[in-house]
Parts: C-alpha cells; structure tokens; sequence
C-alpha cells in the first residue's frame, strides 16, 4: 500500500487493515517489552511505513497543553510504581508489586499508542488527509459488511475459521434472538461501535456531496442503518440515533461544541460519580422500560464501579498499577468479586488521575481545538472536521460503559488536534494605492 498509495491513504488503510483483519486475544510477552498483540503491531509497522515514506512538512501548531497531557500518559505507569512496590495478599492471593520494571514496560506500551495520534496529527491532519479517513471508515465498514450479514445468519465463526480459535464466550455474542455478528474483533460491542461512528461518517460525506466507490451519496448512510441493526446493540444504536441528526442537520460549529462538551464530561466523570452527581437511577429507570435483564445488568455494573470507585480513591494520584490490584478480593473465598467493564474505572483505578486526566484530557483538547479551527475553516473543511469530532466523541463517551480504545481513536484525535496554517485567516489592513508614475507624452505640434 505504502509502495503504490498516496501516504494519507495507504496510512490510513493500513491501520484499519490491521485492526480490522489482525487475530484478537493473541499476544506474545516479551522480557523487557509491553506485550506484543495487534494493535501495537499495527501501530508500529504504520508508524515505522509513515516514517520511511516521508510527507509534507509540519504545519501549523499543537499547542503547549497537548504534549503536557501527552507526557502525563506517558510516564503516569512509571508515577504508579513509587506506591506500589510491595505485595498484595488477600487470603490466599498474592498479587505481585508494581515495580519500576514493570511501569516502564506500561510506558513504552503508552507510547506506541500515543504513536497512532502522532501519524493523525502529523500526515492525517490536511483537509485531504481528515477526508480519507472519513471515507476509509466508511469503506472499511462497507466491505466488513459482507462477512457481517453471514454471521448475523450463521453465528461469529470467522475469527474460528480463519484463525482456529474465538477470543470470546459464544454466549455473550447471541442477542435478540439471534446472533452479534464480530468478524475479527474482539466483542460485538466494538463492531457495533465501529458501524456507528461510519454511520455518522456516511452522512457527513453525503452531506458534503463525496462519493464512495462511486455510489450515490446518500447509498452507504442507508445501507449502513440496517447494518447496525443486525450488530444488535443497544448502546451503539443509541448513539446513532443521538448524533446522526446532528451530523445530518446542525451546524457544524454545534457538532464540535457538543463533541467536546460530552468529552469534557468524561474528564470529570469519577469526580462527578464520587458526589453523587450523576443520575444513576433515571439511568436504571429507562433501562429497566427497555428491557429487565438490562436494567439488572446496569445495576450489576454500577454496584461494582461503586466498590472499585471507593478502592480507587485511596491512592487518587497515580492510581494502583497493574497486575490486577486495583481490583475487589474476597478475604474469605480468595476470589475477585468485582467486574469492570467501563474503560474510565480501569484507567482511573490503575493509574489515577495523573493517567486519566493526560490520556482523556488529550481527546478533549483536541476537540477544543477543532472548534477553534472550524470558526475560520470553509463550509467543506468545517463539515468534515464536525464528523471527525463527533466519531471521536462517540468512542469516548463508550469508554463509560465498555472499554474500547483502539489505536483508530488516537488517529481521529490526532488529525483534528493540529491547526494548520493555511487554514487560518489572517486579515491585513488595506494599504494606500500608490499611485503609478505618470509619464510624459508628447503632444505633435
């Protein structure tokens, strides 16, 4: 692809290649390395491929908070081992200290991941780069399609077919009488996202009249809407129906203010949820007027956030590390006694606030800055930069309930986080005319 492809495109094609297409659940643990699993590999091979290719200059700035946030993330592992270097033994557990070993190990894991934002925001941030990867998660969506409508028939049997194993209890994937198609992935619930956020995409494109493989405009946004049925997932539907008007109607300066209002939520969401301040029982009310298993599966969820919440805050700083130990033990039956599912508890719980707030504050300055460039950007660029931060907030708001960060999260972030120059207006004040010399002519006589 990098051979044959304009760089923003093969960049781009190659990191929804890998995710899309690479086996889930595999890793491989290595001495002195962050374990090696798909994501990473992907990351780094497109990061490596960007590199040896080569690209435009660096234009425009990032600013002074984003590499701040960024190095929090970084080196928030490393924060976790100065409390955390001794044993945990809960009955008969012994979980195993956090070690400076193995907090650097977290750090370079870190820094590959923050490598997919830097290939946004470095070769994905033009007004060409954001259009391509509007229309590859578009397209990727379209050609995942097909092997969907057969699992959605047949049961998830590819990831068995091709790769001999299934990352996933086979239980968890039927739904509705019927089953949650995954493909390659890990959960249905990621698939059901990924269709979503190309949903919005869909008809953002549309809106601004560009075509996918040469289709009507409108084509892939209808076709896609059945498509997310069959995933049959609550939460991405709901999303869907949320902001897909808004990606279809309003204005996209309102996109981009409500992206980034709903990521600011998120910021402060453990403070909000240690007062008491978010409505947890109008959340089970409407639940419930869904579906009972559902409102009993929320109240399960929300109980043992509550618990983790409480463990999480006696080390509020740089969080427990890894290894588990930010986790419920029961003393008596040596057994964990919690489930996470919220992205937001294990990230808050393993490493703080200092972890938290320097990855999930990096989303939301991103999407402040898109709505700083999308007050002078043109109607196209506007509309295009809106879609982008609304996909980017759809992904993060699902970090509350799921954990789903992918390495596509970091390149959205990345490619509306930097301002380009050229995109900026900058008003002259009009100069004199100067007034051309006269010249004489002479008059016969």
């Amino acid at each position: 692809m990098f051979s044959r492809m304009r760089l923003e495109t093969a960049a781009i094609g190659s990191l929804f290649a890998g995710y899309l297409l690479l086996p889930s659940g595999l890793s491989v643990d290595l001495p002195l390395l962050p374990p090696i699993e798909k994501n990473n590999v992907t990351v780094l091979s497109t990061f490596l491929l960007c590199l040896a290719k080569g690209g435009a200059p660096k234009r425009g700035s990032v600013g002074i908070l984003l590499p701040i946030l960024a190095a929090a993330y970084v080196l928030a592992p490393i924060g976790a081992t100065f409390g955390n270097s001794y044993e945990l033994r809960i009955g008969s557990i012994s979980l195993p200290g956090y070690y400076l070993l193995d907090g650097v190990k977290g750090s370079i894991n870190n820094l590959i991941q923050l490598s997919a934002f830097y290939i946004g925001m470095r070769y994905l941030s033009s007004n060409a780069g954001r259009v391509q990867v509007l229309k590859a998660s578009v397209a990727a969506m379209l050609i995942y399609s097909l092997p969907i409508l057969v699992e959605a028939r047949l049961s998830p049997q590819f990831h068995r077919w091709v790769y001999g194993y299934a990352p996933y209890s086979f239980a968890s994937q039927v739904r509705w009488g019927g089953y949650r198609p995954t493909v390659f992935l890990a959960q249905g619930l990621m698939l059901a996202l990924l269709v979503a956020m190309a949903l919005v995409a869909a008809c953002v494109l549309a809106r601004a009249r560009i075509r996918i493989f040469r289709l009507p405009p409108w084509a892939p946004a209808a076709y896609l809407v059945p498509i997310l049925a069959l995933c049959k997932t609550l939460g991405a539907v709901i999303y869907a129906a949320t902001l897909v008007p808004l990606a279809m109607f309003a204005r996209p300066k309102t996109c981009v203010k409500i992206a980034a209002a709903l990521l600011i939520f998120v910021c402060v969401y453990p403070a909000l949820r240690t007062q008491s301040l978010v409505p947890v029982e109008s959340i089970v009310g409407a639940a419930g007027s869904v579906s009972k298993e559902r409102a009993d599966s929320f109240v399960v969820r929300i109980s043992n956030e509550k618990m983790l919440m409480e463990k999480a805050n006696q080390k509020p700083l740089f969080g427990w590390g890894g290894w588990g130990r930010n986790r419920i033990y029961d003393a008596w039956d040596s057994k964990d006694i919690t489930i996470t599912d919220g992205g937001w508890i294990i990230y808050f719980g393993a490493f703080g606030w200092f972890g938290y707030l320097g990855l999930f504050g990096m989303f939301a300055v991103a999407a402040l800055r898109a709505n700083s460039f999308i007050k002078r950007a043109e109607e196209q660029d506007a509309k295009i930069v809106s879609a982008l931060a609304l996909m980017l907030a759809m992904n993060i708001a699902d970090m509350l309930p799921n954990a789903n960060l992918t390495p596509l999260t970091f390149v959205i972030a990345g490619s509306i986080a930097r301002k380009l120059a050229h995109a900026r207006v900058v008003k002259k004040s009009p100069r004199a005319a100067v007034p051309a010399p006269q010249v004489a002519q002479r008059v016969p006589s």
